[in-house]
């Protein structure tokens, strides 16, 4: 009975770590967004908008990059500027994906 305990305890701990956007990993993050571009997969433009937040500068970089191969601007965000500045393209962001004619990238 005991032992029966202890499989339930081991195999609780062996499910995969979050991959892609969800991941908690930075590195994998960077995954998703580089295989967002390969993909030309705009359905990931919400979560890129979420990495422009980033702490993390590499992040924003590949963040805006890809946002810029997919949709074809930067709405004005530098991943190096101010935070305020960057917050403000950000909202930029947010507004340009309500916008009708970018149907299918909402951030809903």
């Amino acid at each position: 009975m005991a032992c029966a305990g202890l499989v339930g305890l081991v195999g609780a701990g062996c499910s995969s770590p979050a991959r892609g956007f969800a991941s908690a990993d930075p590195g994998a993050r960077l995954d998703a967004a580089v295989d967002a571009a390969a993909r030309n997969d705009r359905s990931s433009i919400p979560e890129l908008i979420k990495l422009l937040d980033s702490d993390d500068p590499a992040a924003r970089l590949v963040a805006i990059n890809t946002l810029h191969r997919l949709t074809g601007t930067t709405n004005g965000y530098d991943y190096a500027a101010p935070e305020a500045d960057r917050r403000a393209a950000v909202d930029r962001w947010v507004a340009w994906t309500a916008e009708p004619r970018n149907a299918g990238a909402s951030s809903e």
